[in-house]
């Protein structure tokens, strides 16, 4: 006998709580228990024209939804007697509730996403931005979302704690980039790039090792690095990661020498600058073409070809022969106004 008692203390207790807490499943069942208990009671005092089940859905909806129609309603007295003592007080109070829970967890969400604590890892086609530099990283937001497509989600998965947040952006806040949950949970298995620039070459590394181990083998993962040393050990592990190393040294150089070169790779490298802007796209079509041909076609549009790089090549091929052939799979960079679409080139 003590068993039994205690089972049925625990079921007694566990309901006790549901209906403290309010669970759906709870909500639901009392919510059904409500309706059935209405719909003999309406039985009993003789309200035939809500016996039909479709009937008395529709009434007890429009009931509860506090809307009431009036095409449908209780032609008895105690019809009406059941309604206004026993309908209205649980289905109005049903339908509140189920509208506060609705509301409190899209309030708990819109919290969590406000915190960092967001889960994204069912996004695809996403970019990933990994780490964050105050000065540097709210103008990498703004190149990227300049020329981001309809389908994809700008997510920034860094260890700062973010209030005045960008609303163009999905953040993740974590303790550690390395982590495989943090990773996890800003989409980066289902990325279709990731980007790292931190405020450290050292987190930067870490983080890129982590990442890379992730990735899906479609996804094209960029990392900058401020010392050479660690950029070699990227190219050395990681050698599908694209590296990008600071080029201050050599860019004074280069406007030392040549008076407003600096303006220029500026103007290519920005979307926010207004003229021509460096765009690739990678050359699909199953023919190849001449590397003439594809120049005169770009040309047509408005684009200027620049360079060619080889899906067997890690370097670009700037003026090749003319008679050079561009295979499927190659990679060609161009300068535009504005991004072409593949299928602009495949004709």
């Amino acid at each position: 006998m003590l068993l039994p008692r205690m089972k049925l203390a625990r079921l007694f207790d566990r309901a006790f709580h549901a209906m403290a807490d309010l669970h759906w499943t709870m909500l639901v069942l009392l919510i059904a228990v409500h309706a059935a208990v209405t719909w003999l009671l309406l039985a009993v005092a003789g309200e035939s024209k809500l016996q039909e089940a479709s009937a008395f859905l529709y009434w007890y909806a429009t009931t509860a939804y506090t809307v009431g129609y009036g095409d449908l309603s209780p032609q008895t007295a105690a019809g009406r007697l059941v309604t206004a003592l026993w309908v209205f007080p649980g289905a109005i109070a049903a339908f509140t509730t189920v509208v506060a829970k609705v509301l409190g967890a899209i309030g708990d969400i819109w919290r969590l996403r406000r915190a960092g604590k967001g889960d994204y890892s069912k996004m695809t086609a996403s970019i990933v931005l990994i780490g964050y530099h105050p000065a540097r990283t709210p103008k990498m937001i703004d190149e990227l979302c300049a020329d981001l497509s309809p389908d994809q989600t700008l997510v920034l998965l860094t260890r700062q704690t973010l209030t005045d947040l960008d609303g163009r952006i999905r953040y993740v806040q974590s303790e550690s980039l390395t982590s495989t949950a943090a990773l996890t949970r800003a989409g980066v298995p289902q990325a279709s790039r990731v980007l790292i620039f931190t405020d450290s070459d050292s987190d930067t590394l870490s983080a890129t090792l982590a990442a890379a181990a992730l990735v899906p083998p479609t996804a094209h993962v960029v990392c900058h690095f401020e010392d050479e040393d660690h950029a070699r050990l990227i190219d050395q592990h990681c050698p599908e990661v694209e590296v990008i190393l600071s080029a201050g040294p050599q860019l004074v150089a280069r406007a030392c020498k040549d008076p407003g070169a600096s303006q220029v790779i500026s103007a290519l490298t920005s979307h926010l600058d207004e003229g021509a802007t460096l765009f690739s796209l990678a050359w699909g079509a199953e023919r190849p073409r001449a590397f003439s041909e594809l120049a005169r076609s770009l040309l047509e549009q408005g684009a200027t070809l620049l360079a060619i790089q080889s899906a067997r090549d890690t370097t670009p091929t700037f003026n090749p022969p003319m008679d050079r052939l561009v295979d499927a799979g190659d990679r060609l960079f161009y300068v535009a106004a504005a991004r072409l679409a593949p299928t602009s080139l495949a004709a």
